[in-house]
């Protein structure tokens, strides 16, 4: 059911695409870079909360209404740097595998074993270079189709039933509170300085950030924004999603950057 496969890493300039062993174009991969691996990032602070190993995903592809993924981040030595963050921690990167939505049910299905086959897979790649090395990654390729096409699948009896914070179309939803106290539903393209409290929801790390952006909203609004995040959480995510309010104004800001990046390069 996999059918590429696509490395992304954070450079020292930025996200930016390694290797593509897909179909898509490269114009995809470079916004899939940097929104993915935005998301990734964001909120995340060690490297327990950047939850390496743990495959992440179903993930929409930019501009390919038919194809998925699933992301495993980690980080490897890099081979070349002057940033001494990199330097000193690694170099982020990340693998995308893609397939098919037709073929979603069949990779919910299977994700924990694709999860320890792709794993057992990057422990042994050490630096950026084997990244890179399209020999190398064809092999990691072709043992995940390998491992997913062993699998004795059998369709199951009831259906299963995939989450429903599964994004249909990008990595992050953002919402906020209208006058009359209500749970809206904002654009990917909103100008959000022009709310006084943003809800950010990171599909990927399942992770919702509640910030307050006008330090004069009312301890009441703050009150009904917090009460329709838990609701969210547990309407929508089925209380799988960690609630966390943003009051670290060095915090909200880097949020808030980023969640512009991800703007930018559209979702």
């Amino acid at each position: 059911m996999i059918t590429g496969l696509i490395v992304t890493t954070m450079t020292d300039m930025g996200p930016y695409p390694l290797l593509n062993l897909s179909s898509i174009s490269e114009d995809t991969t470079v916004k899939l870079s940097v929104i993915g691996m935005t998301i990734l990032s964001m909120g995340a602070g060690s490297v327990a909360e950047k939850q390496h190993y743990r495959l992440h995903g179903s993930i929409p592809i930019p501009d390919s209404s038919n194809i998925e993924s699933l992301a495993m981040s980690f980080t490897v030595s890099p081979t070349k740097t002057n940033d001494i963050r990199i330097d000193q921690h690694g170099r982020e990167s990340t693998i995308w595998l893609l397939f098919n939505s037709k073929d979603r049910e069949h990779i919910f299905t299977n994700h924990s074993i694709i999860e320890t086959a792709l794993k057992n897979e990057i422990v042994s790649i050490k630096d950026e270079g084997s990244l890179a090395d399209p020999i190398t990654m064809k092999r990691v390729l072709e043992r995940i189709k390998d491992v997913r096409q062993s699998v004795d699948y059998k369709e199951p009896s009831i259906s299963v039933e995939i989450p429903s914070y599964i994004a249909e179309g990008t990595g992050l939803e953002l919402y906020t509170i209208n006058a009359d106290e209500e749970l809206i539903n904002l654009a990917p393209s909103s100008n959000l300085e022009s709310y006084s409290i943003l809800i950010v929801c990171n599909l990927m790390l399942k992770r919702i950030f509640l910030m307050k952006l006008d330090d004069d909203i009312s301890q009441r609004n703050m009150f009904i924004a917090s009460k329709s995040a838990s609701n969210l959480n547990a309407n929508r995510y089925k209380n799988e999603f960690t609630i966390r309010n943003v009051s670290d104004p060095l915090e909200r800001e880097m949020l808030l950057e980023k969640v512009g990046i991800i703007q930018q390069y559209g979702v």
